[in-house]
């Protein structure tokens, strides 16, 4: 994650906290989410986002106008490393 900004990182954490807690955001979700920007600049960070490998929209099957968004197996193996490296700093503060 370290190639992206610091707008698009925001994104991907905030799909990635509601896929952790089995959520379904659709794209417009995130255009409204916690200060990412206009919304051209959010569907802009998302298409990159997407054309980077890291997430996938996918159609709604309820809403043919709307897009869910889900983390690709990158981003999910990313975020179970970074997971991964959050609990051996804190076990090492524990410790120390």
């Amino acid at each position: 994650m370290d190639q992206l900004d610091l707008s698009s990182r925001s994104i991907l954490t905030f799909i990635g906290d509601a896929d952790s807690q089995e959520k379904t955001l659709n794209v417009s979700d995130v255009v409204k989410g916690p200060g990412f920007g206009t919304a051209p600049t959010v569907y802009s960070r998302i298409a990159e986002l997407e054309q980077a490998g890291w997430i996938k929209c996918v159609p709604d099957p309820n809403d043919g106008r709307a897009k869910h968004v889900r983390l690709t197996p990158l981003a999910r193996k990313a975020f179970t490393r970074m997971s991964a490296e959050t609990l051996k700093v804190l076990s090492r503060k524990a410790k120390g």
